[in-house]
């Protein structure tokens, strides 16, 4: 038996971005490419890459439509494509996980494309769109005062550049963590009770009080209190932005890190004040300009100026018109003391309420055998597929966590969020899968809802499994407001 030496995980090989229609002339193809990661790779091979990616999408156009082009495997690599606008690509190459054995005296390398789901990692390609797009607007809206076609190439493209370079080192979820909440864009919303609920939801009603402020967005530490009038893919866009600069929730635990382009740090957010990012120390420039979001309201792109409010573990989030001249410091001193108080005096409750709940749940148990039974412990996630809302007992990013091979049978189960909306494509249905290393996977769907069990027990048979699955839905569904739209 060949023994094994070493696992290399999937990691990121390139990311390029390009549009066919910059280059069309010969010796011109270099401008066809607006961003290619990794930067020191020769252009020529650049060229190879990005002319191969056109081949490929011609040649799949030729039996189907331009925009299902959507994968190629090879031993060593999996490429992803997404058509985020028409006319501009985007292409994730990834280099697949493989298991270095000995093998008769010889290093061997057991290639395990298998383990990629192109599903999952479409969509942090497509995730990855996104965030730009929340931050800078679209690609063909870039720069479109200017009525020189190169200068706006090559406007974008030093956009691009400097946007991905940080996002791709340091704000890229780790690409062998990944999972089907990732794949659904999903976030996680706090259960309150009613007292505490409605006086989370009343500060989205400052407007009356600010007439400059358009829209909240409440959160406590990672979790959304109340996420006011966006868009599920903007909200999850927003999060995503707000617990990776603002927040920087470690994985394995839920202590909190500061970006050090933050002039705030969490510690001092016993002091409430405004989170402002610095470029280059410049708390004017900060002030003055503070940070422009676009998000889609009523299908059309708005921008807003986005004021980060920031008490223990309370981020508000305020959308200001950016139509309208910058907020000046006046406003800022106004909010500050308007809001000190309040959400102070929530935060406390909300963390004492969180408080009385984890007594109550530890104070029975029996922790003796506690690690042991975690890993065989039922896993439960349930989806609302159309306000993206999901609630989960899974831990996560930990080594005990659910093996990759039952996430990605999940996640071939699971039913996109894009087509959501026509109701034809939310049918009734129930099945179960039986995995080779003894889990149980239980799917239920109705009215736009997905639910998933994960059981693992060898002995469980058929009607044993049914029985559990019953059991945990029964049990866990009791939160009607949670699948309300």
């Amino acid at each position: 038996m060949a023994k094994l030496l070493q696992r290399v995980e999937v990691t990121l090989r390139s990311l390029y971005v390009f549009n066919s229609s910059f280059g069309e002339r010969e010796g011109e193809e270099h401008k066809k490419i607006l961003f290619y990661h990794q930067d020191d790779i020769e252009l020529n091979t650049k060229i190879k890459d990005v002319g191969l990616s056109e081949a490929i999408i011609r040649f799949t156009g030729t039996f189907t439509s331009e925009d299902d082009c959507q994968a190629l495997h090879t031993q060593k690599t999996t490429q992803l494509f997404y058509q985020p606008e028409p006319g501009y690509w985007m292409v994730m190459v990834l280099n697949v996980p493989k298991e270095v054995r000995l093998k008769e005296g010889v290093e061997v390398n057991d290639y395990r494309g298998a383990e990629i789901s192109d599903r999952i990692y479409r969509a942090i390609l497509r995730q990855c769109y996104r965030m730009f797009r929340l931050q800078h607007g679209t690609f063909a809206a870039h720069a479109i005062e200017e009525s020189d076609a190169e200068k706006r190439r090559e406007l974008l493209s030093q956009e691009l550049r400097g946007f991905y370079e940080k996002y791709l080192s340091r704000d890229l979820k780790d690409l062998a963590h990944c999972d089907i909440i990732d794949m659904l864009h999903s976030i996680q919303y706090m259960p309150l009770d009613k007292s505490l609920f409605l006086r989370a939801q009343n500060f989205g009603m400052l407007a009356e009080t600010f007439p400059a402020i358009k829209q909240t967005v409440m959160l406590y530490q990672e979790q959304i209190l109340c996420g006011g009038k966006l868009q599920p893919e903007d909200l999850y866009s927003l999060h995503s932005y707000i617990v990776q600069n603002v927040l920087k929730v470690e994985a394995s635990s839920s202590s909190l890190a500061v970006s050090p382009s933050l002039k705030r740090s969490i510690s001092e957010s016993q002091v409430p004040g405004f989170v402002r990012q610095l470029e280059e120390g410049d708390e004017e420039m900060a002030l003055n300009h503070p940070l422009k979001v676009f998000v889609n309201v009523e299908k059309q792109t708005k921008t807003y100026y986005l004021l980060i409010y920031r008490v223990l573990h309370i981020t508000l989030c305020l959308f200001l018109d950016a139509d309208q001249p910058a907020p000046k410091q006046e406003l800022y001193d106004e909010l500050n003391a308007y809001l000190s108080g309040q959400l102070t005096s929530l935060a406390r409750d909300i963390a004492s309420e969180l408080n009385k709940e984890a007594v109550g749940s530890t104070g029975g148990q029996d922790n003796t055998n506690g690690s042991s039974s975690a890993e065989t412990a039922a896993k439960y996630l349930f989806i609302n597929e159309q306000s993206l809302q999901h609630h989960t007992n899974m831990q996560r990013h930990l080594p005990q966590g659910i093996p990759r091979n039952v996430l990605s049978i999940i996640a071939d189960l699971a039913n996109s969020s894009e087509k959501s909306n026509n109701p034809d494509s939310a049918p009734a249905e129930e099945l179960q899968v039986k995995t080779t290393n003894d889990y149980w996977i239980v799917k239920r769907r109705c009215n736009f809802r997905q639910y998933y069990v994960i059981l693992c027990n060898s002995k469980f048979t058929l009607l044993d499994v049914t029985q559990e699955a019953r059991r945990i839905f029964e049990q866990e569904l009791t939160d009607d407001v949670f699948f309300d739209k």
